[in-house]
């Protein structure tokens, strides 16, 4: 890489953010991968956990196009989840075709359960902050991820033309 194109990445504060969140996902890969093995679920039942919890709620669509995968992975899926009790699927009122996917309090308790302990050493970092600085981090974190996002939905879009 030239020095010209790391001048396209940003100032060198910028280019350090980068590479610091580079970091924090591998290493929050690393813990889920971990939590996966010691808790024998797959890596994608806990992001669609996780995606349902966020969402209060997701029809098995909003699951596909979340964690990208396809109907059929999807349906799989939300059966291994609902035959380990992770998971259930009701009907939408007034419309009997249409159902959502909800997570089970057992969900909720295995999550704790694997996730408290990051949770709980993210938590003593983010004390260190006053709630301006941390509000201004999550502000962060949500435009950068809607970059992200902008930018796999280009990556897809340039592929499929």
């Amino acid at each position: 890489m030239t020095s010209a194109d790391r001048g396209d990445m940003g100032s060198a504060a910028a280019r350090d953010l980068v590479r610091e969140l580079r970091g924090f996902n591998q290493e929050t890969e690393r813990y889920v991968a971990q939590m996966s093995h010691l808790h024998s679920m797959h890596h994608t039942d806990l992001a669609a956990i996780a995606l349902v919890m966020d969402r209060g709620g997701a029809s098995p669509k909003e699951i596909s196009d979340g964690l990208n995968l396809s109907p059929s992975a999807t349906s799989a899926m939300v059966d291994r989840l609902e035959r380990a009790g992770h998971a259930h699927r009701e009907r939408v009122e007034g419309d009997r075709r249409s159902v959502r996917v909800e997570v089970t309090d057992q969900a909720l308790a295995v999550g704790s359960a694997m996730f408290g302990l990051l949770g709980r050493h993210m938590r003593t970092v983010l004390d260190s902050y006053d709630e301006d600085e941390v509000a201004a981090m999550a502000d962060l974190m949500r435009r950068l991820k809607d970059a992200a996002r902008a930018a796999a939905d280009e990556a897809s879009s340039e592929h499929m033309a």
